[in-house]
């Protein structure tokens, strides 16, 4: 049976190369696509949502609920505070990567600029889905 994991992104482009790398690299790996964290929280809070996600990936620069608010109202919550949080953005800022190793992440990560890189973050990220 393959994890659920969920991934906040505003980008399509880096969506359907995150939907690639998966297929690529064998991920075992069911991911659902939202395009920002209030999207997350909402998904989360549905009543019909299944079994809870064994990894949730988050980009930092997202519309409506960004992704320093969404892993700071993951990791606050009771429920979801377990769920390793992933963080893949555009920004290269030593702050930003502190900012979210202190609220909780477990992995800060750049987002690549080749098809080949992204496969490569795809083989770091499986691992936290537990």
């Amino acid at each position: 049976m393959n994890k659920l994991v969920l991934y906040a992104d505003d980008d399509a482009d880096d969506r359907a190369w995150v939907e690639e790398a998966c297929k690529d690299v064998n991920a075992q790996l069911s991911v659902r696509f939202l395009e920002n964290g209030k999207e997350v929280l909402k998904f989360l809070q549905s009543p019909a949502v299944p079994p809870l996600p064994s990894l949730i990936i988050l980009d930092l620069n997202m519309p409506q609920l960004d992704g320093r608010q969404t892993l700071q109202q993951l990791k606050s919550h009771p429920d979801y505070q377990h769920i390793p949080v992933a963080v893949v953005t555009t920004s290269t800022s030593p702050l930003d990567r502190d900012a979210c190793y202190f609220l909780g992440a477990k992995l800060f990560l750049v987002k690549p600029n080749s098809y080949r890189e992204w496969r490569d973050i795809m083989h770091q990220l499986i691992p936290l889905a537990h």
